[in-house]
């Protein structure tokens, strides 16, 4: 079944809102909140970055002690490196919605993005919890989605409804990232917020988002560059009302499908907006020993600066492929390597095939084919090029 994803959805006993708390000086929206009517059953993947933002280090505490209610994220200011009062400044943040909402602040997730270093300015925060609670709709999913952007150029936001076990489950996310994008995650900067009304096991919804994050946010680069704040998060509250999803059920299999389609989705934005982008790239290998190592290999040629700048340029450059590829793994073979750009043989059999077509990666949507070799390991990566812009908007960002 196609799955049908709309913009304007939120589950069932959710609300969301985002409004101007003045910490961008531009004025745009930069604080949003996200609240369920009931405890939710919560899986979360962070950056593994050595230095993780104090709102990561709150978050994981707060996930650790019970079901939260709340996601509170703003935008601007990354509450990163900041010390003992970044710390201070993240459990405030959860505090006071907490306050506003009547529940304990152990029950309140935290996220913030934006730049590195500065003190969250708590002042402009506390003053914005109040109308961002005032603002709370079950319509407020895209101006959510606009309060967390960055350098993104477009609020990234995607719903799905399906019926399991006989009941419409609905499943909504929210994202934000152009730049700073790269995978591991256990779990760019990336933020990735999903609701769904759906009643499930914890232990179903951990496993689940493992290995939807890892099929998706973790299968996406921009520029190899981990963020201290990265942090993907999915919160169930079991207000549809179907029977309660386990683990390995017919069940599970129907909700892994729906999460998927949704962070898949998200993600696939993600990569459209990369900072100063020309193309949206798939590097697709097959024939790899192992699934690990295939995801390795992708990521190689992903990753790889030669590479994104060949096809910044349209210029099917094959050699900066099988070179990044001869960097992750040295045993592979020359004879069994075959490479396609756009569905056009580049080397195969050994040795290059010429490209008659001039036109071949003029388009937006670049597809990179790559057999490796004859074994099951198979995986796909989502990529941008790089461009002058890319180094324009990072030059200048502060």
């Amino acid at each position: 079944m196609k799955l049908k994803i709309s913009q304007t959805v939120l589950p069932l006993g959710f609300q969301a809102s985002g409004v101007s708390a003045g910490i961008k000086r531009s004025g745009k929206a930069d604080l949003a909140l996200f609240v369920s009517e009931a405890p939710c059953a919560t899986a979360a993947m962070m950056t593994t970055n050595a230095f993780k933002a104090a709102p990561l280090v709150v978050s994981i505490r707060h996930l650790s002690s019970g079901h939260p209610r709340a996601l509170v994220a703003n935008s601007g200011n990354a509450n990163c490196m900041t010390g003992k009062q970044g710390l201070a400044d993240a459990l405030a943040m959860a505090a006071c919605v907490a306050h506003g909402l009547e529940v304990v602040s152990g029950e309140v997730l935290v996220a913030s993005t934006g730049i590195i270093g500065k003190p969250l300015p708590m002042e402009k925060i506390r003053a914005g919890v109040p109308e961002a609670l005032a603002a709370l709709s079950s319509k407020g999913l895209a101006d959510a989605a606009r309060a967390i952007m960055t350098t993104d150029t477009f609020p990234k936001v995607a719903s799905v409804r399906a019926k399991i076990g006989g009941r419409v489950v609905t499943v909504s996310g929210v994202a934000k990232g152009a730049g700073m994008i790269a995978p591991k995650m256990k779990t760019a900067t990336m933020l990735a917020f999903c609701f769904t009304d759906a009643r499930i096991e914890k232990a179903a919804l951990r496993q689940i988002a493992g290995q939807v994050f890892d099929a998706s946010f973790n299968a996406i680069t921009i520029d190899g560059c981990m963020s201290t704040n990265d942090m993907a998060v999915v919160m169930a509250n079991g207000c549809a009302g179907n029977r309660a999803i386990k683990k390995g059920s017919p069940e599970a299999a129907a909700f892994s499908r729906l999460l998927r389609s949704i962070c898949l989705s998200l993600a696939r934005m993600i990569v459209e907006d990369a900072e100063g982008a020309t193309k949206f790239i798939e590097v697709r290998i097959m024939g790899a020993r192992t699934g690990a190592l295939a995801k390795n290999l992708a990521f190689g040629v992903a990753n790889s600066n030669l590479f994104k700048c060949a096809m910044f340029g349209s210029d099917p450059n094959w050699g900066r492929i099988a070179a990044a590829l001869g960097s992750v793994d040295s045993r592979l073979q020359e004879p069994l390597l075959r490479i396609a750009l756009n569905g056009t043989p580049v080397f195969k059999d050994g040795k290059p095939v010429a490209v008659k077509n001039r036109e071949l990666l003029k388009g937006r949507h670049i597809v990179v084919d790559v057999a490796v070799g004859r074994g099951p390991g198979r995986a796909t990566v989502y990529t941008s090029d790089l461009s002058y812009g890319y180094v324009r908007i990072n030059a200048d960002y502060n």
